[in-house]
């Protein structure tokens, strides 16, 4: 028996798995970009296996370097690919409606996150008529999963084991953010999971976050609607904040279930 093409698509397929796994990093640069050793440390991907793939990407303009820092950033092919690719979360207007309703109602600024592999990526938010605005998370930012109350918020939606095992890949990175260790992360996911919410402060600034996660069918969070504003907004006005959450989340949950159903029919 020939195992030559399993043998062949095994690799093919290990080699696209790390061409995305570089890609998400590169992603996760906020715009600075890294360079090969950077990358080959976070990706843990031995380094001339990513100084090959780099190459690649590069002649297919899915990264640009810069030649004066030699750092590597995603490329226009990806943009072109993303204005044709169909959105991550089932009826993104929703979402939008839903952002603007929440920013409406609590006046501050409402955001709409993902999972993406170990990474939470911002896909929209909402500004609030309040004058100080909160805009600590721009749109197609992308961060650790572990990173900001969406991502506890998501994560609460996991098992234990999902939750630790996303936390052990990402523990560089979140130290690095001054993130509590992964024993303490996991209480506070777990009172996520208990207050039905989940809470997070900024480290260096009077702000803080509320999110709760938008559950598909089955409890598996599809995505998460967060608000974030000064800590002493959120003191004065918790109770309407967490209510306008859980009711807009549970409200959008329903719509995004009824319009899959609705498609799949």
């Amino acid at each position: 028996m020939d195992y030559s093409d399993n043998k062949k698509e095994v690799g093919g397929t290990q080699s696209i798995g790390r061409a995305t796994e570089i890609l998400r990093v590169i992603a996760a640069s906020d715009g600075m970009g890294f360079g090969l050793g950077e990358i080959a440390e976070r990706s843990g991907i031995e380094r001339p296996t990513v100084h090959r793939i780099l190459r690649r990407l590069t002649a297919e303009s899915m990264l640009v370097q810069n030649p004066l820092t030699r750092n590597y950033h995603l490329g226009p092919l990806l943009y072109e690919l993303g204005l044709a690719a169909s959105s991550s979360v089932p009826a993104q207007q929703l979402c939008k409606e839903a952002l603007q309703e929440l920013s409406g109602i609590t006046g501050d600024s409402a955001f709409l996150t993902v999972r993406s592999g170990h990474d939470v990526v911002c896909l929209d938010r909402a500004e609030g008529h309040f004058p100080i605005r909160v805009l600590n998370l721009g749109v197609g930012q992308r961060r650790p999963l572990g990173c900001g109350a969406g991502s506890i918020a998501l994560l609460s939606a996991m098992s234990d084991e999902q939750v630790e095992k996303i936390l052990l890949k990402n523990k560089a990175l979140l130290t690095a953010r001054a993130e509590p260790p992964i024993n303490e992360f996991m209480q506070i996911v777990g009172q996520a999971r208990t207050q039905g919410y989940a809470t997070k402060d900024a480290p260096d600034l009077p702000v803080r976050s509320l999110s709760m996660p938008v559950r598909d069918a089955y409890g598996n969070g599809i995505c998460a609607l967060s608000v974030s504003t000064l800590t002493v907004r959120v003191e004065q006005n918790h109770d309407k904040m967490v209510g306008a959450l859980r009711r807009i989340t549970e409200a959008l949950a329903l719509k995004i279930r009824g319009s899959l159903i609705f498609k799949d029919v």
